[in-house]
């Protein structure tokens, strides 16, 4: 308990409790004398507040630089600093090339051609396609077309077109590796690079294909086919009828198709007789048949096939007749050979093999099938699979369907090692399982093989493959072996000719593996089609819309790659709080801020929506930390004002509270000074809380209907005498 210190009150002062007012002590008899001037005010109720006031600047954040991804000069600046750039809008151009503002999620990176693989690609075909170029399937690979569709996209803006280049050759030759293989006679290839074919043109002043005019008095077109299901040995017609008769015979293309197939002899596997692409419908006539077609019976298992005649339509702008709505007839031939059981006999190559060589095995049919058939062999001798030759995998023997034979290659093992010769012996073996998906068959004769395993040889390697590819198109060479390679082998060879590797072609290594237990390797040649290339200039990725906060270049400078050449930022001012350590310790995200521009009289309310958690050193070497504080409206200033910060640390509302000066601190706590009804003046203790820059909030010691002390002036006036 604190102590209690009473003061006697005359009835007059009472009277003033809420004001300032006298004590002292005298008589009649004595000279005035100089009293204690008592100055209570009531306890009231109101909102406290702890604020804490830094300093801030008004600036726009830079969001992006865009650099030049190539060197070039800068041909035109449509913006300038300042400007908003949304998307579509064009930004720069370099060398002709305009760069336009599209939407994504990351800055392109690389020059895109056909061949590309990545996710820069699948943004590309999304934006493509967002902007209605066709794109099949948008995924993350580069096809022609992905070419046709940019090739749209860039005559639509104006970019400039390239010239085909001449003709160019590519040469291969192999090369040696003497641990691995030896080179044949056939060592070398060529290929020659032709001009990508150019699009179809509309002629100056002519419409396009699409807009052309429709003939309605040409004649409509379509096809049928009787019996539309036919047996082996059977035949079928086919019928063209036209909705006018024409004016003059008309030649109309046909386009053959479906799984059976054409020909002129059924011992060679065809189906049927051959069905010329395009036949002459007669002026005058309104229905034509053309020859009856010939459906061949064979000596083949087969399920149903079936057979396509398309009506094509014809290209140009002025076709002379009309494809009508049944332009396909169809006709299925019915399965058969049900009764037919094949032989299976197998023979070999060779009855002498070196070691690191291959035994091709041939497996035959007495007849065919459309379907898989699978045998069983079994394998014996004193050559053991694994360590004289590695083994074949049992499960996948069989002739594919549309085959009467198969060959299955056995690598021997180069040992390299003394020791005698060995036999391998291979034997057909009648299959138990009775698979009902796969033909049965009967082993004949012969059933088995023996052979004789001699020393080991180095494969011989040679080339095949030549021709033309159009750029944009793709092509390959083989690398054939007279024998699967025991081991994996690098296999050289030498690039040569007028065409530039990595430019006119994708780039070929000039090395490839040749895996284990393989006899062949194809290495793709893909030309590049130059005529239409991605750069990555000529979309660029930000977060549109955008504000210019700087144009780096000039129209008619040259830049470099990598060079800057505009800067993008906010479109909105953003506050930025500088604060000491101590105040960091006091903040937090999400405090009520109130921000006063110090060069005018406007303040807007906000909030602080971001704080550093690692200190800068500022300019005078002291730790700084930075901070953002989101306002509501626009403030009214220039890049770089001053403006003072307001930050709420914390707020009470309707909290017991009175004057600062009210409060004494002493040994025992704080305790205020109450005057009592009876004109007594009684110090209680009390438990203080929120503190703002006038009030302290009471947490206990007092009602609220009290009336306290907060100054006693001993140079008060002279007390009265009357």
């Amino acid at each position: 308990m604190g102590l209690t210190k009473k003061v006697g009150l005359g009835v007059g002062v009472v009277a003033l409790l809420a004001g300032v007012f006298f004590i002292g002590r005298s008589t009649i008899d004595q000279a005035p004398q100089r009293g204690l001037v008592i100055k209570p005010q009531p306890v009231t109720r109101r909102t406290l507040s702890d604020v804490l006031t830094v300093n801030g600047v008004v600036q726009r954040k830079e969001t992006q630089r865009i650099n030049s991804s190539v060197d070039g000069k800068v041909s035109s600046l449509p913006v300038k600093d300042g400007d908003t750039i949304n998307v579509g809008d064009p930004v720069f151009s370099l060398d002709g090339r305009m760069a336009y503002a599209v939407k994504g999620d990351f800055a392109f990176y690389r020059r895109l051609d056909v061949g590309s693989v990545g996710p820069d690609v699948l943004q590309l075909e999304r934006e493509l396609a967002s902007e209605g170029y066709a794109i099949s399937q948008v995924d993350s690979l580069y096809t022609e077309e992905t070419r046709a569709a940019l090739a749209k996209w860039q005559a639509d803006r104006g970019y400039p077109g390239a010239t085909p280049g001449p003709d160019q050759t590519v040469t291969v030759s192999l090369g040696q590796n003497s641990a691995g293989y030896k080179v044949g006679k056939a060592n070398t290839v060529a290929y020659t690079i032709l001009p990508k074919a150019p699009p179809l043109a509309a002629a100056p002043g002519m419409a396009r294909p699409n807009h052309a005019p429709r003939v309605v008095t040409k004649p409509t077109i379509n096809v049928s086919a009787t019996p539309t299901t036919v047996n082996e040995g059977d035949s079928f017609n086919i019928t063209f009828t036209a909705d006018v008769a024409p004016t003059q015979d008309l030649s109309v293309g046909l386009t053959i198709g479906g799984s059976a197939t054409a020909g002129s002899d059924p011992t060679n596997g065809d189906d049927y007789s051959t069905i010329k692409g395009s036949f002459i419908f007669p002026a005058g006539k309104t229905s034509v048949t053309i020859p009856a077609v010939n459906v061949f019976k064979d000596q083949i298992i087969e399920d149903a096939e079936d057979i396509t005649v398309t009506l094509t339509v014809q290209f140009g702008n002025d076709p002379n007749y009309i494809v009508g709505p049944t332009s396909v007839a169809t006709v299925t031939i019915a399965a058969n050979g049900s009764d037919l059981v094949p032989v299976f006999t197998i023979v070999a190559d060779t009855s002498l093999v070196n070691q690191g060589q291959t035994v091709t095995l041939t497996v035959k049919s007495s007849v065919e099938s459309n379907k898989d058939m699978k045998f069983s062999l079994v394998f014996n001798g004193d050559a053991q699979a694994g360590p004289d030759y590695v083994e074949l995998d049992k499960k996948n023997f069989k002739i594919t369907a549309g085959n009467t034979s198969t060959t299955l290659q056995i690598q021997i093992r180069n040992v390299n090692v003394v020791e005698p010769d060995k036999t391998l012996g291979v034997a057909l073996i009648p299959d138990p399982t009775g698979d009902p998906v796969h033909p049965p068959y009967v082993v004949g004769d012969p059933a088995g093989v023996i052979v004789t395993i001699k020393s080991s040889v180095l494969p011989e390697m040679r080339l095949v493959g030549g021709g033309s590819i159009r750029r944009g198109g793709a092509g390959g060479f083989q690398i054939i072996s007279d024998a699967p390679v025991t081991a994996d082998t690098s296999i050289n060879y030498q690039v040569g000719g007028t065409a530039t590797n990595g430019r006119d072609y994708e780039v070929l290594s000039g090395t490839v593996v040749m895996r284990a237990g393989n006899s062949s390797v194809t290495v793709p040649l893909k030309a590049i089609n130059v005529d239409v290339v991605f750069f990555p200039n000529d979309m660029l990725v930000a977060k549109w819309p955008a504000r210019v906060g700087k144009v780096e270049v000039d129209e008619g400078e040259f830049v470099l790659q990598g060079a800057p050449v505009i800067s993008l930022t906010e479109p909105v001012f953003t506050v930025t709080m500088k604060v000491s350590p101590s105040d960091r310790a006091q903040l937090k995200v999400g405090q009520i801020a109130k921000v006063t521009l110090k060069a005018g009289d406007q303040t807007l309310k906000g909030v602080i929506s971001s704080l550093d958690d690692s200190a800068k050193v500022g300019d005078a070497g002291a730790e700084i930390y930075e901070g953002v504080v989101t306002v509501n409206g626009e403030l009214a200033a220039v890049d770089g004002a001053s403006v003072s910060i307001e930050v709420t640390l914390a707020e009470k509302t309707n909290v017991l509270s009175v004057p600062v000066a009210a409060v004494l601190r002493t040994g025992g706590g704080d305790e205020v000074r109450v005057v009592n009804d009876k004109g007594t003046i009684t110090r209680v203790p009390v438990t203080i809380g929120l503190i703002d820059n006038e009030y302290v909030e009471i947490v206990t010691g007092l009602k609220g209907d009290e009336l306290v002390v907060v100054d006693v002036d001993a140079a008060g006036t002279p007390t009265s005498t009357k």
